[in-house]
This record gives C-alpha cells, structure tokens and sequence, in this order.
C-alpha cells in the first residue's frame, strides 16, 4: 500500500477549482441565452464561484506565514476522494457547458448537487488528521458551500415560482 502526502495547499488548491469548475459552467451556459432574467441568474452565479475562489485564495494566503503540516494518506484513502473529486466534481462529459442543460431547473440543480458533492469532498478530507489551522480551514470552506447549497435552493423555487425558462 502506497502513502501520499498532502498539505494545506493542496487542499486549497482542490477548492479553488473546483469553484473555478463553476465560474466556467455558469458563464457558459448563460453564453448565448436571450432570456435576460436567465443570463442574469446564471452569471450572478458565477460571481459568487469568483468571490469563493478568492475568500479560498485569501484562506491560502493567511496560512502562508507558518508552516503547513502534510497528512499521510493510504491508497484507499486517495482513491476514494480522487474519485469524488474527479467523477463529480470536475465532471466531465465531453459536451460543452451550455449545451449540458436544457431548462434553467437543470443547471440550478446540477449546481446544487455540485455543493453537495463538494461539501462530502470537504467533510472527507476534514476527517484526515490535519492541524488545527487546517481543520478551521476546512470547517470554513463547509460552511460557504453549504451557503451556497441553501442559496441554490433558494433560487431554485424563486425560478420555478416565477417560471423564468432558460
């Protein structure tokens, strides 16, 4: 059984693209869309992935002034959350983004099952045996995608009740 290493970074590195993930599926799906209430929604959404990739690279920088510990991880443990991380979040499956969706609902919901995924993706790694610095961190990064999930939903049923079509 192999052992990898991982340090703070690293994990900073996973949550900035995965928010970089959904600033490109956002704008481009709202590329091309005539409905302007749609277009608005979507690129508002890909302004709150832009605020989150910089409140992580901000977290990044915070922690830069002292030394980073790495965690060990078994073979189990990498392929476990590499799967996660690569089957759901950095999905991926050929199309381009604005052709993937066909209704507004579908981009929401992809984007909320995102969260989902990222949230899992974060609790797991949270599970490892980091530093206290590394597990706030974490704990940080939790809390602004379970934000966001709400924030989804929210919107969700704003959409359907106000029936914007995409």
């Amino acid at each position: 059984m192999g052992i990898a290493q991982y340090t703070y970074e690293d994990v900073i590195g996973y949550a900035v693209l995965i928010e970089q993930r959904g600033i490109q599926l956002y704008t481009d799906a709202a590329k091309g869309l005539k409905n302007e209430p749609a277009k608005n929604i979507l690129l508002h959404l890909a302004e709150q992935e832009r605020q989150h990739e910089q409140y992580f690279l901000m977290l990044k920088d915070r922690v830069k002034t002292h030394d980073s510990r790495k965690v060990d991880m078994d073979d189990q443990s990498i392929g476990y959350l590499a799967a996660l991380a690569e089957s759901e979040i950095f999905s991926d499956d050929g199309k381009p983004d604005d052709q993937k969706f066909n209704t507004l609902q579908d981009v929401i919901e992809f984007g909320m099952q995102t969260e989902k995924d990222s949230i899992l993706f974060y609790v797991e790694l949270s599970r490892l045996n980091w530093e206290d610095t590394t597990i706030e961190i974490l704990q940080s990064i939790i809390q602004e995608e379970k934000k966001h999930l709400v924030q989804l939903a929210e919107l969700k049923q704003l959409v359907e009740e106000r029936d914007v079509y995409y």
